[in-house]
C-alpha cells in the first residue's frame, strides 16, 4: 500500500501533536470544513445540494456563524429551510385524515422521526467522519509498516479516551497476532498517562491546602485541564 493523501496529516500529527494525536487530527479536520464550506464551496451545486439535505448539528451551527460570513451562512439556512419546510410540509399534509396519529407518542409518528432526522444529521459532521475513519486506517497502516513511523507510534503519550476507544476497536480488523502486538506496545502507554493524570490530580488538590502553599507544583498544575482532554476529547478542555 504506497503513500496517500492521508499518510502526511496523521504523520504530522503524531509529530506535533501536545497530547492525543487523533484530537489534532480532528480538530483540523473540522477548521478545514468550516472553512470549505464558508469559502466559495457554498455556492457549489454539489455542496448546497448536500447541505440542503443534511443541515448542521449545534456546534457545526456555531462554528459556522463564528467565520463572520454572515450573508453565505444565510444563503445557505436559507436553501435549507426551504427543503426542511418542504419536507414538514408534506409529512403534515399526509397525515391530515389521521391527525391524532401525527403527534402520537407510541410509536413515533412520520413528523417526530422527520424532526429527529433533522436536527441529528450534519454536512460537516458527515464530512469529518468519513475523512477521520481514513486517518484511523492510515495509522494502523503506518504502524504495520515499522520502521521510523512504528517508532513514531511507540513513542506517543498516549490517546484521550474517546480516541483510544476508537483505536482499540479498529484494532479487531487485525490479524490476531498483530492485534496482540498491537495490545502489548499501545496498552502500557495508556496506563502510564492514565495513572500519571490519577497521581497529578491528586498533588492537584493537595497544594489546595493553604499548608501546602510553598510545595512545588510538580506537573500538576494544569492537571484538571489534561482530565478534561484525556476523559472528552480535546475540546472539553476550552469549554
Amino acid at each position: 500500500m504506497p503513500d496517500h493523501i492521508h499518510t502526511i496529516p496523521v504523520l504530522d500529527a503524531l509529530r506535533e501533536a501536545q497530547g492525543c494525536p487523533f484530537c489534532a487530527m480532528r480538530n483540523k479536520l473540522e477548521k478545514d470544513a468550516i472553512s470549505f464550506i464558508m469559502g466559495p464551496a457554498y455556492m457549489e451545486d454539489d455542496v448546497r445540494m448536500a447541505t440542503n439535505e443534511l443541515g448542521f448539528c449545534k456546534t457545526h451551527l456555531e462554528s459556522l456563524y463564528a467565520e463572520q460570513n454572515r450573508l453565505g451562512l444565510a444563503l445557505m439556512l436559507h436553501t435549507h429551510m426551504q427543503q426542511l419546510n418542504k419536507d414538514t410540509n408534506a409529512i403534515i399534509k399526509s397525515k391530515i385524515p389521521n391527525a391524532g396519529s401525527l403527534f402520537s407518542k407510541a410509536p413515533k409518528s412520520p413528523l417526530v422521526k422527520h424532526l429527529e432526522q433533522t436536527i441529528s444529521s450534519c454536512y460537516v459532521c458527515d464530512k469529518v467522519e468519513n475523512t477521520f475513519a481514513r486517518y484511523i486506517d492510515t495509522f494502523f497502516y503506518l504502524w504495520g509498516r515499522g520502521g521510523d513511523e512504528a517508532r513514531l507510534i511507540a513513542n506517543q503519550t498516549g490517546y484521550c479516551l474517546p480516541h483510544f476507544m476508537q483505536i482499540i476497536d479498529a484494532a479487531d480488523k487485525l490479524s490476531k497476532s498483530k492485534k496482540e502486538r498491537f495490545m502489548e506496545e499501545v496498552l502500557p502507554i495508556q496506563q502510564r498517562l492514565m495513572q500519571q493524570l490519577e497521581e497529578d490530580l491528586e498533588w492537584f488538590i493537595f497544594k489546595f491546602d493553604y499548608r501546602n502553599a510553598d510545595a512545588p507544583w510538580k506537573n500538576a498544575k494544569e492537571a484538571l485541564i489534561r482530565a478534561l482532554a484525556l476523559l472528552g476529547g480535546e475540546k472539553t478542555s476550552t469549554k
